[in-house]
């Protein structure tokens, strides 16, 4: 993925702190269950005698049953998480269409999973998703989002993983939820919608490392710093004069 500089900045020590095994609790915790029991969602509603079905639910602004609540998640755009303060897997929007093939897969088993148990232990995974949690958890320079998108070898598909530090009505952390989605099909219909086009902005001093990274045709780095800062160059959006779309816009 492609950090922020902020991001990129942050000191190691800080952030490899970062509790993935949960061994601390959460406001909402349900202890006495073992984190990667594939049971686990099962059990502790049990134990907490959780609302399900067509048990009604008061929200800030609505009332719905949980079986309302569910078919409106399963359907919304993207994929969603939630992983709370302690760092643990509590909920995610299995997709409707069974399927479908997840952008960032999770199976209902690894509900209740610690942050540690659901990332692969290769390369950095680990030590960047504790550069995230660390970031929202402190607010790092002021941030409360983390966007990064995934180079995919296609310049028609842009995936980026957003990631937003919950809080409770006092301003306390109470955790992140994370939204991945393909973005281009949102560029392509505002283009076509209002008559414009992506070019490369020459000016630019950003956008050539992802392009380099998802155009299988393209030559693989720079050899100097001079051709690197030349190809650090980024789309813009461009009337495109001989559209048949989008006139009222203009």
């Amino acid at each position: 993925m492609a950090e922020p500089k902020w991001l990129k900045d942050m000191n190691p020590d800080d952030y490899l702190k970062e509790d993935f095994d949960c061994k601390g609790k959460g406001k909402y915790t349900v202890s006495g269950i073992e984190n990667d029991d594939p049971e686990w969602l099962d059990k502790a509603a049990k134990k907490v005698n959780a609302a399900e079905g067509d048990d009604y639910v008061k929200l800030d602004c609505g009332l719905m049953t949980v079986n309302q609540l569910n078919w409106m998640l399963r359907n919304t755009f993207g994929e969603l998480t939630f992983v709370d303060e302690n760092n643990q897997f509590l909920w995610y929007n299995r997709p409707q269409d069974p399927n479908y093939k997840m952008k960032a897969k999770r199976v209902p088993a690894q509900v209740g999973d610690t942050m540690g148990q659901i990332h692969p232990d290769i390369r950095d995974v680990i030590p960047n998703a504790k550069k995230v949690v660390h970031a929202l958890r402190t607010k790092e320079g002021g941030h409360d989002d983390v966007y990064m998108p995934v180079p995919t070898g296609n310049l028609k598909e842009l995936v980026l993983h957003y990631y937003k530090r919950v809080e409770d009505e006092e301003g306390n952390y109470r955790g992140i939820y994370e939204w991945v989605q393909d973005l281009y099909p949102f560029v392509k219909y505002f283009c076509e919608t209002t008559g414009q086009k992506l070019v490369v902005d020459p000016d630019a001093t950003t956008g050539a490392t992802y392009r380099r990274n998802s155009d299988p045709d393209a030559k693989t780095g720079a050899s100097t710093k001079a051709e690197a800062a030349k190809m650090e160059e980024k789309p813009k959006v461009e009337e495109k004069p001989d559209t048949t779309t989008g006139a009222s816009e203009h």
